[in-house]
């Protein structure tokens, strides 16, 4: 009976995963739209940029809460899991600075249509 405690305790952990992940909620997915800026009016701009903003402030609290999350269950995960988790991670991660380079690019290109 010993030989299987561990393996019980495991299987109820891997049980609980959904349930334990699902305490950060879903990915922040809602990228907000970045106009052209070239077109793009002064208000059109400072609604992308407040939704930028917005949005990245969900990431990071996401992004928060799942690094607390790791220290809970990664050490019960399968090396493919880990990278499966390290790489779900990074994309958001990366979505986010790919928005954020975008943004800055959209600003860029309305002060240029303004001068």
């Amino acid at each position: 009976m010993n030989k299987h405690v561990p393996f019980i305790i495991a299987a109820s952990l891997f049980a609980a995963l959904p349930a334990s992940a699902a305490d950060c909620g879903e990915p922040p997915l809602d990228l907000p739209n970045v106009p052209n800026g070239a077109n793009a009016s002064a208000d059109d701009i400072r609604i992308a940029r407040d939704g930028v903003v917005a949005y990245s402030h969900k990431v990071d609290e996401y992004l928060a809460c799942m690094d607390q999350r790791a220290n809970v269950i990664l050490p019960y995960l399968t090396k493919e899991q880990k990278t499966r988790w390290d790489e779900d991670l990074t994309n958001l991660h990366n979505s986010r600075r790919d928005l954020q380079v975008k943004m800055n690019e959209a600003i860029r290109d309305y002060r240029r249509a303004q001068n």
